[in-house]
Formats: C-alpha cells, structure tokens, sequence
C-alpha cells in the first residue's frame, strides 16, 4: 500500500471512528437504550473516601505540572524512561525493588483479570502509593498510553470503583492495580512498562523487535459510569463500531461469519500467549465496500489505545493490501451487545481482537464485556512467542 495514500486513509479513519470523543456518542446511544514470582498482595494505604478514595480522587484531577516537567523536553521514548525514573524516584526503598523485575517470558505474561488474590500481579500497587507517586504513576502512564489510552485506563479504573462500592467486594478495588518495570527504563536497551489489574492489562514495550502494548486486556463493568461529573463510556465507540460491522452482514455472510463455539469468556485471555487458532469466519474480500470500512473504523476503535507515536504503523500493517485478504471476521452467540455470550471477533495474519459480553458480578443491567487485543508479531515487543 502506497503510504501517502495509506496515512491519508488513517486520517480518515480516525476522525470519522465513532468512539472519537471517547465513546460519548456511544454512551448516550446505549444509555438510551437500557432501562433502568510475583509479590504478595500489599495492602492499600486508608483512604478517605470508600477503600479506594486516594486513587479514584486522583484519576478525577488533571497531571500535576511538577509531575512531568523535567521530561518534557525528551523525546517521546526518552521521555517514558525519565518519567519510570522519576516515580521510582518517589517510592522508599522495599518499593524501588518491588516495581522492577527481569524483562523475561516469566514475568511478561503474568497478567491477569482475575482478582489478585487469585493471580498476584508484578510490581507495586497504586494503593500503596504515596499521593507523590500517584502524581508520578499518572505522568508515566499518560506519556506512555498517549491521551486516548489514558483516558481507557483511567475511564476503567473508575468504573472498576464504581463496580466495588455498589458491591461491597474489595477484591475490584481500583487502588489493587498495578505497575511493574521489566527491565531497567532505558533510552536504548529493551524493557517493558506493564500495567494490571481487575479490567485492564497493557504490556507497553521500548526498544524491542517490535513497539507496541499488546497483549492488551481491556475490560468494563459498569459500560457507562460517572465520576467527577462526567460520563464515561470507554468501550462504547469499539463495540459500536464492532457490531454495526457485523449488523450489516446479510444472511448468507452471517451464516459464513458464525462460529461454532460458544464463549463465556475471551479465548485468548491470560496464560494463553501464542495459542492463535486456525483462521475461520467470513473473509474480509467477501465483504462489500462499505463493509471493509467498517471492519477497519472497528479495528481503529481498539489500536487508537496506542501511543500516536505507534498507531499509524500498526493501522499501516493490519491495512496492508497483502494482511486484509487474510483477514477473517467471526461471530458467535448472539447479535446483542447487551446478551451474555454476544462474541465477536476480527484476525488477520498479525491482529487478533476478540470481545465477549459477560453476565454482570456486580451490577444487574449494567453491562460487562471483556476483550482483548493481540498482535502474533507484536505481543510483548516480539521478544517471547
């Protein structure tokens, strides 16, 4: 693919994707449409307001100045190593050797959205945190993930609070996430900043064979959650864009698209790195003009969580004349973004996104969905699988 023409069509594609304004639209649509080796767990400092008022107070509020200042003037990959510095500079001693681990296939993969007692995560939790260091994590996070991702994090940290206080259920505490350093933050050498907790895991990597942060695990419960006086609705613009993708499909594309297993759960979730099925569904050169763009604005809709700086080669490769004509779109269960067991999924030779609606823990006619992003060239800088 010519690649003028190329970032010409990303262009596009981002400004007319519908989850743009971070799901907004999607929001009020779906709104409108419901009635009604890892270390131990470590205990959150007290808060004020519920377990986690220190970290939900704190995701409301914008970047200290302080927080980022001595990086600003760094260049991008430059700039998140001097900012996993300076939190490591705000942490005591027992944390500064907690955060960092060995950039290895051993602790790479250990993520997880099960709660923490069940699966222990690398690193330091954000509840344990001075509020120093949450000033810190925040300038950190929001130069890796780029504004959009940051918004999906923070969108998904402060429904995960939303989903602990109506059910009580410290074990979905948003302070039990948490952030670890494989590797030494370098400008040069390869090391990976990853992030997990109860609805989301991101595996941000530098200075590897391939840039990227997948495996990238984004999940939501509540869909639609308010703090701070905004809404927030992180997953709305994807799963919108997803399913009017597959809506279009007439009966015999349907028929071609339709998998034959059931899913209560994604399928390439946690531990199951590199275990990419056989290609199957409706191939995208079955599709018609209209139904291509909508494969893409969908796919748009989960790679806008990279960083600017790593978006438009990702959306150049999964875009690529040659990648498209082995890309396949899959379904199972059901049509109804609002069903348990509503599947949906897109690969190709590199991507693979999958998102599943599960029944609700914690709050009936809310919504759950998970999903997952991965990338078989990409996942883990390309360094493992």
């Amino acid at each position: 693919m010519n690649k003028s023409i190329a970032a010409a069509a990303l262009l596009a594609l981002m400004l007319a994707w519908p989850g743009n304004s971070a799901g907004a639209v999607g929001a009020a649509a779906w709104n409108a449409s419901y009635e009604g080796g890892a270390n131990p767990v470590q205990k959150p400092a007290p808060g004020k307001k519920g377990s986690g008022a220190d970290v939900y107070t704190a995701l409301q509020k914008g970047i200290a100045r302080e927080a980022k200042a001595a990086c600003s003037r760094l260049p991008h990959d430059s700039r998140v190593a001097c900012l996993a510095r300076a939190l490591e500079d705000t942490l005591p001693r027992q944390q500064r050797k907690a955060i960092r681990y060995p950039f290895t296939a051993k602790h790479a993969v250990n993520w997880s959205y099960l709660p923490l007692e069940e699966a222990p995560r690398n690193g330091i939790s954000l509840g344990s945190m001075s509020p120093a260091s949450l000033e810190a994590f925040k300038a950190l996070a929001a130069e890796a993930l780029g504004p959009h991702g940051y918004h999906t994090m923070k969108a998904i940290l402060l429904a995960d609070q939303a989903e602990q206080e109506a059910s009580g259920n410290p074990k979905w505490d948003s302070r039990l996430y948490h952030v670890a350093f494989l590797g030494d933050p370098s400008e040069s050498n390869p090391w990976m900043l990853q992030i997990s907790g109860h609805h989301l895991a991101v595996n941000r990597t530098y200075h590897t064979r391939e840039q990227g942060l997948t495996p990238m695990f984004v999940g939501i419960e509540p869909r639609i959650s308010a703090a701070g006086g905004r809404t927030y609705g992180p997953m709305e613009g994807r799963l919108q864009a997803s399913y009017e993708l597959f809506r279009s499909l007439n009966p015999d594309q349907l028929a071609a698209a339709q998998l034959e297993e059931k899913f209560e759960d994604v399928r390439l979730g946690p531990g199951r790195d590199a275990r990419f099925p056989e290609h199957e569904g409706l191939p995208y050169s079955h599709l018609d003009d209209k139904q291509k763009r909508k494969v893409r604005e969908a796919v748009t809709g989960w790679a806008i969580d990279a960083h600017p700086s790593d978006m438009p080669q990702l959306l150049a490769d999964y875009f690529a004349e040659e990648a498209l004509d082995r890309t396949y779109i899959g379904w199972s269960g059901s049509l109804d973004d609002k069903e348990p067991g509503s599947y949906l999924r897109i690969e190709g030779p590199r991507l693979w996104i999958e998102s599943v609606v599960k029944r609700e823990a914690a709050m009936p006619g809310r919504g759950h969905v998970h999903s997952v992003w991965r990338d078989r060239k990409a996942d883990y800088g390309g360094c493992f699988f």
